[in-house]
């Protein structure tokens, strides 16, 4: 087995990510996006609403993004597969101790974003900022489940020998490039 650099890390991860996302045409993706915006609209009644749901959306999916880092991070760190149900009762339990701290989180996240001058330009950064977090969500969890999956284990057992925390930094820079390759140009509404 070569020696797990950060170069051999980056290098496989791409290649995994990029394995996964084959498939992924940026047609399909922007459509799904935009759906998940028009949705988001139909469920407010005015601007400021719509706001405030994109807010709450930005702050549950990058505090989604960190838990997907810290759920993969236990199983390079316990050099074990755990089995999928395991993997989604972890995945369930963070999201339901991100929906109690949203109230707490919204304000971080607020403060964040107020800064930008103007609710028209509030709501475009929300919404650049909203689409690569969701899609990046998306293919950090479909790496962690095909990380894990049985017919898997026998290639994926070598990143074990690898630094976590170069893998982990490979998944979270891979999977927000390919996200802000897949988004490039969509047309938001």
């Amino acid at each position: 087995m070569e020696k797990w650099t950060n170069d051999t890390v980056n290098r496989t991860v791409m290649a995994l990510v990029q394995q996964l996302t084959k498939d992924w045409t940026k047609t399909k993706v922007h459509s799904e996006i935009l759906e998940i915006f028009m949705n988001m609209r139909l469920e407010t009644k005015n601007e400021e609403e719509y706001v405030n749901l994109l807010l709450t959306n930005v702050a549950f999916a990058t505090e989604s993004s960190f838990a997907l880092q810290k759920i993969f991070e236990l199983i390079l760190l316990n050099k074990q597969f755990p089995p999928a149900e395991a993997v989604q009762a972890w995945l369930t339990d963070a999201h339901e101790k991100i929906q109690e701290q949203l109230p707490t989180l919204r304000d971080v996240y607020w403060k964040h974003f107020s800064n930008t001058k103007g609710e028209e330009n509030m709501k475009r950064k929300l919404e650049l900022s909203y689409c690569p977090v969701l899609l990046s969500n998306r293919i950090k969890t479909d790496f962690i489940f095909a990380f894990i999956h049985e017919q898997n284990q026998p290639m994926m057992k070598d990143f074990f020998h690898a630094d976590p925390k170069a893998v982990l930094e490979a998944l979270h820079h891979i999977s927000g490039f390919f996200a802000s390759m897949i988004l490039e140009g969509i047309d938001l509404i």
